[in-house]
């Protein structure tokens, strides 16, 4: 027959042991990634969103010069496109930096703009305004409860350390 065997013991009871293995533990551990801004996402997000939805407004005004249902050169039609898409994909870059959001701001106009080729294009700029207001307020909104929350666990943990040295 075998001998029954010992169980293990918990984590606890090794940091119990051994308070220097809880500590090599701790260092061996990665160090935790800050997390990234949530207005900062939604921003990038909004802008790499409406400069695909670019490539495909840029598509129908090349379609509608081709076939002369515009008056405009179809090449021109293709470059202010082209221009818009490369545009609103440094916005998405530049969010990081001050005059990021200004860009994001003014890179909201060609879409409302395009309503004169095809109303539709406007209705589409229309949405993507939203999501643009929509991205900066909740955005702001989850960063201001995150720093709140992160004060509060801050002074939390820094009343706790002084209970036992008091």
């Amino acid at each position: 027959m075998t001998e029954p065997t010992q169980p293990s013991p918990s984590s606890a009871d090794r940091q119990e042991a051994s308070p220097a293995t809880a500590s090599a533990d701790e260092e061996t551990q990665p160090p935790i990634k800050p997390q990234r801004p949530a207005t900062l996402v939604f921003t990038q997000a909004v802008l790499l969103l409406q400069a695909f939805c670019a490539l495909f407004a840029t598509l129908v005004a090349w379609s509608f010069a081709y076939n002369g249902m515009i008056d405009a050169s179809p090449g021109l039609m293709v470059a202010l496109g082209l221009a818009t898409m490369v545009a609103l994909g440094y916005a998405s870059g530049q969010q990081k930096r001050r005059w990021g959001r200004w860009l994001g701001w003014i890179l909201q106009l060609p879409l409302l703009l395009g309503g004169f080729i095809e109303p539709m294009i406007a209705v589409i700029g229309g949405v993507f305004l939203i999501l643009w207001l929509m991205a900066l307020r909740l955005g702001g909104r989850i960063d201001r409860e995150r720093k709140e929350r992160d004060e509060a666990a801050a002074s939390a943990a820094g009343g706790d350390a002084a209970e036992p040295s008091a």
